[in-house]
């Protein structure tokens, strides 16, 4: 798939557009080409655009940019990313008292992305996984949570997770569950901190009957 990382030149953008590259075309978004380019000059294959010329290249984007920046970024881009899949990777967190706190009253990052993009495919994933844990060629054994606009957004999404090795797609319902994939992000980063333990992404266990 060809894959437009829209805030490519971003710490956690970049380290997903490097796990993705070995599987898929990425094109790496910004609003400053130049930066856009460097960046795509260090991971194989990829190349750099400015955002509408991300967006018009790829099949699918994955937005990375802040939540305080998303919708602008966002609203210029809706005709380039009409009938497309746009996966948010946003988690709008705040930190208060050295506590990750869930930065919205209502609603979701995906949320709002959708309400921006109403003629595009939505769904939210690689929220719950730090960029850390992608830095490096290191395997990541992790649970990618996926809420999405309608199930045919989430199996195309499911697709793209699954084209990086070990990581498993767990579907989580609709867009209006993104809130709760957004605010599992907060929890690990506090659990993390917390006890001390290093890097944590969302893994989970079953058990037969």
């Amino acid at each position: 798939m060809k894959v437009a990382v829209l805030g490519g030149t971003g710490s956690m953008g970049f380290v997903l557009a490097g796990r993705l590259s070995a599987s898929n075309e990425v094109v790496i978004g910004s609003r400053d080409v130049a930066k856009a380019k460097e960046a795509a000059s260090r991971i194989p294959g990829a190349t750099g655009e400015d955002y509408r010329g991300a967006c018009l290249a790829s099949e699918a984007a994955i937005m990375a940019v802040p939540f305080s920046s998303m919708k602008d970024v966002a609203r210029p881009l809706s005709s380039a990313l009409a009938g497309k899949l746009v996966i948010s990777i946003v988690n709008p967190l705040r930190v208060e008292g050295g506590v990750f706190k869930f930065g919205l009253e209502g609603g979701s990052a995906a949320e709002t992305l959708a309400s921006v993009l109403p003629d595009s495919w939505i769904a939210t994933a690689f929220n719950n996984i730090p960029y850390g844990m992608f830095e490096g060629a290191a395997p990541v054994e992790a649970d990618v949570l996926v809420a999405a606009t309608s199930k045919d957004a989430y199996e195309t999404t499911a697709s793209l997770v699954k084209s990086i090795k070990n990581l498993r797609p767990l579907y989580a319902g609709p867009i209006s569950e993104a809130q709760v994939v957004e605010r599992i992000t907060a929890l690990v980063l506090n659990l993390a901190r917390m006890n001390g333990i290093g890097s944590l992404a969302t893994r989970f266990v079953s058990m037969s009957a």
